[in-house]
């Protein structure tokens, strides 16, 4: 039953996210209306903001983990590396002092609603890390 109205609840889920995405929304600060795209960003680059500048003082351990750990993404993905490169610029961690050794394995990609396998891609994983 699901199966046969897949495709038409996907174009009414993926409207229903068009449609929130667009549009202005009331920045209370300013009084002014913003259009949704400039509002998300802002809240979501705000909210990055505090939370680096709490982690800073009270996770550094965790933060210096974290960035070990994306340090081994593809170099290839622009998301990852511009995490690694914002904890490296806001000084969370010094990477020099590590190297990591990787392998490369096959992921399955699966379909969220159903479950079934829709690709593979290659990914990156880290094997050992240890002190230069």
């Amino acid at each position: 039953m699901l199966k046969l109205h897949r495709d038409s609840f996907h174009a009414w889920l993926s409207g229903r996210i068009r449609a929130a995405s667009q549009g202005q929304i009331l920045d209370h600060e300013t009084g002014e209306y913003v259009e949704a795209v400039t509002a998300t960003s802002r809240v979501f680059l705000e909210h990055t903001r505090r939370r680096a500048q709490y982690n800073k003082q009270e996770q550094k351990a965790a933060i210096h983990d974290k960035a070990l750990d994306q340090a081994k993404a593809d170099p290839n993905d622009p998301f990852s590396y511009a995490r690694v490169k914002a904890h490296l610029e806001g000084g969370l961690c010094e990477l020099d002092d590590y190297s990591v050794e990787f392998r490369r394995i096959t992921v399955d990609m699966l379909d969220l609603i159903t479950g079934e396998v829709i690709g593979r891609k290659m990914q990156d994983v880290p094997m050992r890390v240890r002190r230069a």
